[in-house]
């Protein structure tokens, strides 16, 4: 008799629609599972709807892993990727997609949490990386040893607590799109 193989899981048949106890703990979720943090910039924040996104991410064979920072809002059937930043203007004229403008406001999971219905880690941020090794990387780090990038943060600064995901921008957009992504970065 041949073993069957099994179908590795896929970001859509994972997160589609949280099932069971997962669905259970996000919908029971207190008000202090999220917070509402303003966007700093430094980044770039992308809002697709759920089910394209995850499908793209799926086309970009992207794996299912930590380090992509991707939240799910159940509630309103988004998707959000928190990118590099210079990648606003390729979404500028796809239908459904908006990117959220500096100074305007992000849902997302509490610190140490996995978040409500309303916003759900999918994609942990990559983890924050201490002054010794940011300095290793070339980053800026100040004289008592803090990212000089995040001196002066408001405490409800989106970049003061989530990093931007190793996810490619132009990936998920020719997948999303099935276009090639003709412009590079711009300064956002």
């Amino acid at each position: 008799m041949a073993k069957s193989r099994k179908t590795p899981p896929t970001w859509t048949s994972q997160y589609s629609e949280p099932q069971g106890k997962r669905r259970d703990e996000l919908l029971a979720a207190s008000t202090w599972a999220t917070r509402l943090l303003q966007h700093d910039g430094g980044l770039d924040v992308i809002v697709l709807p759920l089910t394209p996104g995850l499908a793209a991410l799926d086309a970009a064979e992207v794996p299912i892993a930590d380090g992509h920072s991707l939240i799910a809002d159940y509630l309103h059937g988004k998707l959000l990727a928190v990118v590099p930043t210079g990648w606003a203007q390729l979404w500028e004229f796809e239908p459904d997609v908006r990117v959220v403008p500096r100074g305007g406001w992000v849902v997302v999971p509490a610190p140490g949490g996995a978040g409500s219905y309303a916003a759900a880690w999918l994609s942990l941020p990559p983890p924050q990386l201490t002054p010794q090794e940011e300095q290793a990387e070339g980053g800026e780090w100040g004289e008592e040893g803090e990212d000089a990038t995040l001196v002066g943060l408001a405490p409800d600064s989106l970049r003061a607590v989530v990093t931007a995901g190793a996810l490619d921008p132009r990936r998920l957009y020719e997948a999303l799109t099935g276009r090639t992504a003709t412009c590079g970065a711009v300064a956002s």
